[in-house]
């Protein structure tokens, strides 16, 4: 991985995590108060995890070279 892309999957993953953490109170809402917000935020979070964890593996299965 070149030394510009493992930048670019580094400011991404930091991005989706810090993104996920700010819409903390969504899942507080769910979780303990049963209200369930509206379909396009659920689907912003999933594709906000999903990505956070694709590039954070991405990360951790690079070796050093």
């Amino acid at each position: 991985m070149s030394t510009s892309r493992y930048r670019l999957t580094v400011v991404i993953c930091a991005a989706a995590w810090f993104l996920i953490g700010m819409h903390s109170p969504v899942v507080h809402e769910i979780v303990e108060h049963g209200r369930v917000p509206h379909w396009p935020l659920l689907a912003v979070l999933a594709v906000l995890a999903l990505l956070a964890c694709a590039t954070l593996w991405s990360l951790l299965r690079r070796t050093a070279a």
